[in-house]
């Protein structure tokens, strides 16, 4: 399955691409740094899956879900933020974000989630008011 990790964080973009090499399944097919280049990526890259951060600067998270869900694309796309209320949650649904986690939940949850987005089934990390 292949995967875009869209996250300012260098760190964190580090340490989720480091996670998902021990996966054989899971090819990291692409990093961005902000939501701009993340449609750029997934437009040409075609993930399965691509893992976006709410907060970027530029353009967001949830105005590159949008583009890439209006342009037809057909990755799943999981958020991740620090921030977690219920605001947050359903301006990602608005979006046509797949999936809504935490970057403080347990990593075998979010491995979780990428499998069930590339199975093309809901991810975890939604309140079912979201789905």
């Amino acid at each position: 399955m292949k995967v875009l990790i869209a996250d300012d964080d260098h760190v964190y973009r580090s340490f989720i691409r480091r996670l998902l090499a021990r996966d054989t399944d899971v090819d990291v097919v692409g990093e961005a740094t902000d939501g701009e280049q993340a449609v750029s990526l997934s437009e040409r890259l075609k993930p399965d899956v691509v893992l976006m951060d709410l907060d970027m600067p530029g353009v967001d998270g949830l105005e590159a879900t949008r583009r890439l869900k209006e342009g037809g694309g057909r990755a799943r796309v999981i958020m991740v933020s620090n921030l977690g209320d219920e605001a947050c949650r359903q301006a990602a649904a608005r979006c046509g974000a797949d999936g809504f986690f935490l970057k403080s939940a347990e990593i075998s949850h979010l491995m979780s989630a990428i499998r069930q987005g590339f199975q093309r089934r809901k991810p975890l990390g939604y309140p079912e008011t979201c789905g």
